[in-house]
């Protein structure tokens, strides 16, 4: 499924946009997914997508702690291409391995890539 045929419309993308920004009520959407299949991409995450999540980081709307579970959560769905932000993402979900996460290096992570 190419970018064209995805249809924007349906509960199943805005679920998936509302988590992979992190906006309002992306807990709830956290609890939907169930409900979907993973055998088509249904959204592709942007650079922008990220920035957005981020921002809500930085804004204290989201704690810093659940950036590692959402971006494992973006790397393992079936039906996300994170293709266009696989290394941050790979940053974000492994602090183990790339360094802890805080408020200082999220904003790094802004100003770098928007």
């Amino acid at each position: 499924m190419n970018n064209n045929t995805i249809d924007n419309n349906t509960a199943h993308y805005r679920d998936l946009a509302t988590i992979a920004r992190l906006a309002e009520d992306y807990q709830q959407a956290y609890g939907r997914l169930i409900h979907y299949p993973q055998q088509q991409v249904v959204y592709h995450v942007t650079i922008e997508d990220v920035c957005l999540a981020l921002a809500q980081v930085q804004n204290g709307e989201v704690d810093i702690d659940e950036l590692e579970m959402w971006a494992n959560l973006l790397e393992m769905r079936g039906d996300i291409d994170h293709s266009q932000v696989e290394g941050l993402l790979y940053a974000l979900a492994n602090p183990e391995q790339m360094g802890t996460v805080n408020h200082e290096k999220v904003t790094q992570l802004i100003n770098l890539y928007k």
